[in-house]
C-alpha cells in the first residue's frame, strides 16, 4: 500500500481539493451534524446516565480523537527521523494525522442505543424474530438474499457507522457526510462482508465492516486508497487510540458510579498479574505499573486530598496512557513493512506492558463493571425498549411502500418513522427490484432505532407501550 493513494482527498460522491482544505472540511463537516451530536445522549458503558461526569459516546469520541491524532503525529515524527519511507520525508504531518482526528470523532457514530447492549439486543432480535416476518404469503427470510440475511443477523455498529455517514441525508443532499476516502477506511476495522465472514476470512475478523446496501462504496474506498481488501493502516492507530481511551476511562466512570473502589481496583490488578501466564521479567514490569498506581494514591492521601483514590486513579491514567500510546507507536514503526503489505495481524499492543495492563483492566471490567447491578438493570430495560420497538416497526416496514395491504396500526406505526429515514430509503431504493427494496425498507427501521439517543428511545418507548 502506498501513502498516496491511502490518504485520498477523494470522495466517492465527489472529489476534493488539497489534503489540508478535505481534512478540514471533514472536521468541519462532523461536528456541526446532527448524529454527531447525538452521541452526547449515548451510552459509553452506563446507559441513561444523570450524572454529568460519566463519559458518553460523544465524550469518548472526542478523546479517541485527540488520542489518535497523538499517535499519528508521534509515528510520523519516527517514520521521518528513521527515514522508514521517503513519502514521510516529503510531505506535512497534518496530511497523516488529522485523518485520525476526524475518524475518531465517527468512529462510534453507527452504534444503537444503549451501547454494546443495544448492538447485541437488535442483532439477536432478526436471530429470533426475521423467519417469522412475512410479505405476500412469503417469509421474508425467503425473499432476501443470504448475504442481506447474514448483514441482519451480524448486525454491527461499525457497519452502522460507515452507512450512516455514506446515505444520510445532509444539508439537503442525499449523499451522506461524503467524507474523503481516507477517514472511511480507517474507521474499517474489519474490511469484510458477512458473506464472507464465515467461509472466507483469512485474517479471522470476528464482525463485519460494511453491509450489502455499502459494497459499491466499500470496493470504491478499496480502489481509490489501493487497500485490496486490507486494513487501512491508519486503522491500527484508531483502534489503539480507542483501546487507551475507554480502559482507562471505563475504571475512572466505574469508580464515580461507586462500582469499584481503588483498593478493588489495586487487588484484582495484582491478582491478575499472580495468574498471568508470563515471563518473571515481564510479571516484574506489569507489577511496576501497578505499583505506580499505589504510590500516587499514597501521595494523595499524604496531601489530603478530597477525593484521593478518584485523583490517584486520574493520575494513573494519565501516565498510562503515555505509556500506552509509547508502546504502540513503537510497535506500528517496528511493524512498518507488515502493516503496509497487509501481513501484519492482532493489534499494536500485543506483547507489550501495556498490553498486559489492557488485558488486567479487560478482566476486571468483565467481572466488576459489566456485570455490575447498576449497569445490568439499565441494559435489560434497554433491551426490553429495542426489542419492543423492533417488534412494532419491522412489520410495518416489511409492508410499506408495497402493494400488500397494511392495517390502520401500521400505517399509523409508519407515520412515526422520521421522515429523514423515508428520505434515505426511497432515494436508495429507487429503480431498485423487490428484494433489494425489502432489504432496505429492514435496514430504514435499524437506521432509526439505531440512531436514537437513548433518552429518546425510552420516551418513545413509553410513549408506545405506556
Amino acid at each position: 500500500m502506498e501513502w498516496e493513494k491511502l490518504l485520498s482527498t477523494e470522495r466517492f460522491a465527489g472529489r476534493g481539493r488539497d489534503r489540508e482544505e478535505s481534512c478540514r472540511s471533514d472536521y468541519d463537516t462532523i461536528i456541526c451534524s446532527t448524529l454527531f451530536r447525538r452521541l452526547q445522549d449515548k451510552a459509553q458503558v452506563f446507559p441513561l446516565e444523570e450524572d454529568d461526569y460519566v463519559r458518553t459516546r460523544l465524550t469518548h469520541s472526542l478523546e479517541v480523537s485527540a488520542i489518535g491524532k497523538k499517535l499519528g503525529e508521534a509515528v510520523f515524527g519516527r517514520m521521518k527521523a528513521e527515514k522508514k519511507d521517503v513519502w514521510f520525508e516529503s510531505h506535512w504531518e497534518k496530511e497523516f494525522s488529522d485523518v485520525l482526528l476526524c475518524a475518531g470523532l465517527v468512529h462510534d457514530i453507527g452504534n444503537p442505543p444503549f451501547g454494546h447492549f443495544g448492538e447485541y439486543a437488535m442483532r439477536e432480535w432478526f436471530q429470533a424474530n426475521l423467519n417469522s416476518l412475512t410479505l405476500g404469503g412469503k417469509r421474508v427470510t425467503e425473499l432476501l438474499s443470504w448475504g442481506q440475511i447474514q448483514d441482519l443477523y451480524h448486525f454491527e455498529g461499525n457497519a452502522q457507522s460507515l452507512r450512516l455517514l455514506s446515505k444520510t441525508p445532509y444539508l439537503g443532499e442525499m449523499r451522506g457526510f461524503n467524507l474523503s476516502c481516507s477517514v472511511l477506511a480507517t474507521i474499517m476495522k474489519y474490511p469484510i462482508s458477512s458473506e464472507d465472514l464465515s467461509d472466507n476470512n483469512p485474517r479471522h475478523y470476528k464482525k463485519i465492516g460494511y453491509n450489502q446496501a455499502e459494497k459499491e462504496l466499500f470496493s470504491g474506498i478499496n480502489e481509490i486508497t489501493g487497500m485490496e481488501g486490507r486494513r487501512h493502516p491508519l486503522s491500527y492507530l484508531l483502534e489503539a487510540a480507542d483501546d487507551i481511551a475507554y480502559r482507562t476511562s471505563d475504571l475512572e466512570d466505574a469508580m464515580v458510579k461507586k462500582v469499584l473502589s481503588l483498593p478493588k481496583i489495586i487487588e484484582g490488578l495484582h491478582r491478575y498479574v499472580r495468574e498471568m501466564k508470563s515471563s518473571p521479567e515481564v510479571k516484574e514490569q506489569v507489577r511496576g505499573c501497578i505499583r505506580k498506581l499505589e504510590d500516587l494514591y499514597d501521595e494523595e492521601l499524604k496531601t489530603g486530598g478530597r477525593k484521593p483514590e478518584l485523583t490517584a486513579l486520574q493520575r494513573w491514567n494519565q501516565h498510562m496512557q503515555k505509556v500506552m500510546a509509547a508502546d504502540a507507536v513503537d510497535r506500528f514503526v517496528d511493524n512498518y513493512s507488515r502493516i503496509m503489505d497487509g501481513t501484519f495481524s492482532g493489534d499494536l499492543f500485543e506483547g507489550t506492558v501495556s498490553g498486559r495492563i489492557i488485558e488486567a483492566i479487560a478482566a476486571l471490567s468483565e467481572e466488576k463493571i459489566y456485570t455490575s447491578s447498576v449497569k445490568i438493570k439499565t441494559e435489560l430495560f434497554g433491551r426490553r425498549v429495542i426489542e419492543s420497538l423492533m417488534d412494532q416497526f419491522m412489520p410495518a416496514a416489511v409492508k410499506y411502500d408495497t402493494e400488500e395491504p397494511q392495517t390502520f396500526i401500521q400505517q399509523r406505526t409508519m407515520d412515526i418513522i422520521s421522515g429523514f429515514y423515508k428520505s434515505m430509503y426511497h432515494a436508495e431504493a429507487a429503480g431498485k427490484s423487490g428484494r433489494e427494496r425489502l432489504y432496505l425498507r429492514i435496514l430504514m427501521v435499524t437506521d432509526y432505532i439505531s440512531g436514537m439517543t437513548d433518552s429518546y428511545a425510552r420516551r418513545l418507548y413509553k410513549e408506545l407501550f405506556g
